[in-house]
């Protein structure tokens, strides 16, 4: 379990709580005497009084409240005064009490790391890590402070959570698991800059309090050991990733049946005694018993999530049957047996009430969509003025402001002028593919003063991105039944089948087994450059040789790709038997006449990026039997971009320099603003984008839009 502990500074203080950091004494010192600068019992540092203004290398921050003692610091409310943006700020101590003066800076320079390690990229905050965005260390100062963009870092904590609601079910267990073992594997693969072993970044701090959970169920990672440990006067403990897997385990224990782990011999609950389970979910126990290293361990992180995927559901009749105990007496049983009989209905309304809370509907678990700003007009902030900015001239935003979703009026009408009783106009200019848009974000900041790009790189060193929506593209075969190419596929393809059709390695169907037709391969480049970029990315790797070979493969633009397919079938078959293509998710997710590939990766089960909605209401996966000219459009798969399952997603992201005296450090945030409220990402979903909050079924623009 966690090695970081903060009461271990209940021994130089003379707290009466012996909890230091989480007293209230410290709070009450600065309410009565303000300005002061320790606690009037214990000498203990007192808390930052509001509103106390911090400088970083990215802005001023002003306090606005303190939240809660997490690990080895305290967590306060904040905001950025330039661009009114809420950040949280983690505050550490570094008192004379147990730091000399070398090795309060020791512990300075190695915090500062942490804001330029692969921790701090994109990707890490794909994988849900919590990151900070800036860090204040003034080596006059006996605190420093990490800084958190948004609220995440300040969500409820696992161990809240469960002192709330409770023991989890079974299948949220397998949610938080299924979450947490993919963020591990991400940062078990980064190189560690913290220390010489080559095993890749463990957490080293992981329990109930390192992991935060958001309304809709989204589990992140946060307080590492590597920067936690820095604040802890004792030398610093070797992190090991397998040691991650057993703390996962014993999370999992405690929320399963609310209950911690304890070694002593009046433990309640101890994984090592088979009636201490529940009995709800066999195939979890076995998975658990294996996390533990009870049982034979599982080697890495993503080994475990393979096997937490693959795992068997529970049976939900011998569930109820073992929680049966018939009576030996005739009369009792005849007493029994009746009433299960009139119990049978309460039961199926509890079940009709219970399941729809635990299917996996993408769509059902958005809840957080009304704590949104309805509507452009809601957003403050904004000032008179021009703001130009760039993208991709054949990329996905160039594409979703030419979109009608709700009217016979593009999407860049309304983005123009969002607010109309304010003259703040954002203007969209786009340059050819070999002027890279967020080059253009740092030359010529007063002409772009930001770019929206789907990301496929690592940011340029001078940016900051704040994602708006999911991305990612489409792989897709036609849908023709007589060669029927999606059935011999079985509805999936893997990344490394299409690395090799896509350099030239694979040249016939039938080289993929004896079930595909004799038939040519025919592989398509689309000419978009963001699509470009992201198969070359995700598929190849980056890989120059492979690319080199990939540029051989010719190249027609999506388009008219879609065009050649969808003409008559008897006509297409001629020129567009065997072939395949891929595709921005803006351009492809609603064309009937194709069929988007499930995408597997290494040993995954394929994940497909389209769900249909079934008869009942329920979303499922599309299948190569399913006619998509006859139904309801496929909706985008949200949980799985969400959570980067499905390999081609990615993040769409408006990128705005970190320098705040440049125009686009305001208006980047700003425009996101707008394309964070109700409205904006209602455009975005229905252009064919992911939202980051997706909208109810019956969801309206507002007036303020509908009427212009």
């Amino acid at each position: 379990m966690p090695i970081v502990n903060s009461n271990t500074l209940a021994k130089f203080y003379q707290c009466t709580e012996n909890a230091p950091l989480g007293c209230r004494k410290p709070i009450e010192t600065t309410e009565k005497i303000p300005g002061a600068k320790f606690c009037l019992e214990c000498g203990f540092p007192t808390t930052l009084p509001v509103p106390t203004q911090l400088r970083g290398s990215l802005g001023i921050y002003r306090i606005s409240e303190i939240l809660r003692s997490q690990g080895m610091g305290r967590l306060y409310k904040a905001t950025q005064t330039s661009n009114g943006q809420s950040v949280v700020v983690k505050e550490y101590l570094l008192p004379k009490q147990y730091f000399n003066a070398v090795e309060a800076q020791q512990r300075r320079t190695a915090l500062d790391r942490v804001t330029k390690g692969n921790l701090t990229t994109p990707k890490a905050r794909e994988f849900r890590l919590v990151s900070p965005s800036d860090i204040i260390a003034d080596s006059s100062s006996d605190r420093v402070y990490l800084i958190f963009s948004g609220e995440i870092a300040a969500l409820p904590t696992l161990k809240q959570a469960l002192t709330e609601t409770g023991a989890f079910w079974a299948s949220r267990v397998r949610q938080v698991l299924n979450q947490t073992l993919q963020s591990l594997h991400f940062l078990h693969s980064q190189p560690s800059s913290f220390a010489s072993q080559a095993t890749g970044i463990a957490h080293g701090n992981l329990g109930l309090d390192s992991l935060v959970i958001s309304d809709n169920g989204y589990v992140y990672i946060c307080d590492l050991a590597s920067w936690e440990q820095l604040f802890v006067p004792a030398p610093p403990q070797v992190l090991l990733p397998q040691q991650d897997l057993i703390d996962l385990g014993a999370i999992a224990f405690a929320l399963w049946t609310a209950e911690g782990i304890h070694s002593g011999s009046d433990t309640p609950l101890n994984p090592r005694e088979a009636q201490h389970w529940p009995q709800d979910d066999p195939p979890l126990k076995d998975f658990l018993l294996r996390l533990l290293g009870l049982e034979t361990p599982f080697n890495s992180a993503a080994e475990a999530r393979q096997a937490l995927i693959k795992l068997p559901q529970p049976e939900t009749v011998a569930g109820f049957q073992g929680n049966l105990n018939p009576s030996p007496a005739k009369s009792k049983s005849r007493k029994y047996w009746l009433l299960s009989l009139l119990a049978l209905p309460l039961l199926g309304g509890l079940l009709w009430l219970l399941l729809p809370r635990l299917m996996s509907n993408s769509y059902a678990e958005m809840t957080s969509f009304k704590q949104l700003l309805p509507s452009f007009a809601d957003v403050n902030g904004i000032v008179p003025g021009q703001y130009p900015y760039t993208g991709e001239a054949l990329g996905t935003w160039t594409i979703v402001l030419d979109k009608k979703p709700a009217s016979d009026r593009k999407i860049r009408e309304f983005l123009t002028q969002p607010k109309l009783d304010t003259a703040a106009i954002f203007s969209y200019r786009t340059y050819a593919p070999q002027q890279f848009p967020l080059d253009e974000v740092l030359a010529a900041n007063a002409k772009a003063n930001f770019a929206i790009v789907s990301l496929s790189t690592q940011l340029p060193e001078g940016l900051i991105q704040e994602t708006i929506a999911y991305d990612g593209l489409l792989v897709y075969v036609p849908a023709y039944k007589s060669q029927n190419l999606p059935s011999a596929l079985q509805g999936k393809i893997s990344l490394v089948q299409l690395q090799q059709i896509f350099t030239g390695r694979l040249t016939n169907w039938k080289q993929l087994g004896a079930n595909f037709p004799d038939l040519p391969i025919k592989p398509y480049r689309p000419k978009e450059p963001e699509a470009l970029h992201l198969f070359q990315q995700k598929v190849l790797g980056n890989d120059p040789s492979l690319i080199a070979q990939f540029n051989q493969i010719e190249q027609r633009s999506t388009f008219d790709t879609l065009r050649s397919i969808a003409v008559g079938e008897k006509q297409a078959q001629k020129t567009e038997a065997g072939s395949i293509s891929f595709g921005l998710l803006t351009q492809t997710w609603d064309q009937c006449k194709i069929y988007p590939l499930a995408i597997a990766q290494e040993n995954a089960d394929p994940v497909q990026p389209l769900l249909r909605e079934t008869t009942n209401g329920t979303m499922q996966p599309i299948s190569p039997s399913d006619n998509l000219c006859l139904e309801k459009k496929p909706l985008p798969n949200i949980s799985a971009f969400h959570t980067a399952t499905y390999p081609l997603s990615t993040s769409l992201i408006i990128a705005y320099p970190r320098d705040n005296n440049l125009p686009g450090h305001v208006s980047g945030p700003l425009f996101a603003n707008f394309l964070k409220t109700q409205d904006g990402q209602y455009l975005l979903q229905q252009a064919g984008l992911v939202p980051l909050q997706a909208a109810p079924k019956n969801y309206t623009l507002s007036s303020s839009i509908r009427n212009r």
